[in-house]
């Protein structure tokens, strides 16, 4: 079989990884990229990218407020997406945007990354408390921290952990937030009646990311940044594949070469749900009040 040809759109820090990942990887080679700023990619509009290029995948790295049109265009096309996360800004963008995936019968998946941990379907699904924790830098980006972009820091970085939880307490009934800065706490109750927690800063040197899972068997401690392990209650885990990052992206080339949507680490049903959560802990930190789901 030949090697999947690739498409990234957005040119920016995460694209950059991205690329290093398809350069390390065998079955794809990187033919194109897109941005808006000028000289930073062969191509400033990615609608002409995806009209004179011969794309089998693309990699959507803009904000996400841009991401609904991307994903249109790209289904339009008939090319496979790696989404990245969150899926989009407002849930009415990403409502209209899994629609045109369907309508496409494209693969498309969603870059929570911690979905491709090699231990995943080793940790409980019967915590009682699952506790979440990511404390650390991150790189500057335009648009991170503006709301009306989908940069808040629930969007762009809580939401990982909100993912992570979803995975393993199931759905979600109820949300509280505080924010303060960089920082916001939230508070999530499953519809099991598990309590979640997910506390975020944004601090140079901080410890790091990290979810407890206590249960009446104990508690699992899962380390998700630098190390991937879980240990704890009896267990002792590894991360022994590559980076999930990598193994994400990895996932998805495999996924969209046998084109098979459901062999995707992270759908984009499980990113959108997500963004749901997200996007309710968003609206209580701005009311002060809690937020049920439907």
């Amino acid at each position: 079989m030949a090697d999947l040809r690739a498409g990234i759109v957005g040119a920016g820090w995460i694209a950059g990884t991205h690329a290093a990942t398809l350069a390390d990887l065998d079955g794809v080679t990187l033919v194109a990229t897109a941005d808006v700023v000028p000289a930073r990619a062969e191509y400033e509009d990615f609608r002409e990218m995806l009209a004179r290029e011969r794309l089998d995948v693309v990699l959507v790295c803009t904000p996400p407020d841009t991401h609904r049109e991307v994903v249109e265009r790209a289904a339009e096309a008939r090319v496979a997406v790696y989404l990245e996360k969150p899926v989009a800004h407002a849930m009415d963008d990403a409502l209209a945007l899994r629609a045109a995936v369907d309508a496409a019968g494209i693969v498309c998946a969603v870059g929570y990354q911690y979905r491709a941990l090699s231990f995943l379907a080793g940790l409980p699904r019967d915590a009682a408390l699952l506790l979440g924790t990511g404390i650390s830098d991150t790189v500057q980006r335009s648009w991170l921290g503006d709301r009306a972009r989908g940069g808040s820091m629930i969007l762009e970085r809580a939401s990982h952990l909100i993912d992570l939880e979803r995975a393993l307490g199931g759905d979600v009934a109820n949300v509280t937030a505080v924010e303060s800065g960089d920082a916001v706490s939230i508070a999530l109750r499953f519809a099991s009646g598990a309590l979640g927690t997910v506390v975020v800063g944004r601090a140079a040197g901080g410890p790091g990311w990290r979810l407890e899972l206590a249960g009446d068997d104990g508690t699992v401690t899962v380390e998700l940044d630098p190390a991937f392990r879980a240990h704890g209650a009896g267990l002792a885990l590894e991360h022994d594949r590559p980076p999930p990052l990598r193994l994400s992206v990895a996932c998805f080339l495999d996924a969209a070469a046998r084109r098979d949507p459901g062999a995707v680490c992270c759908s984009l049903d499980d990113g959108v749900a997500t963004l749901a959560v997200a996007l309710a802990a968003q609206e209580a930190a701005q009311r002060g009040a809690a937020v049920a789901l439907a």
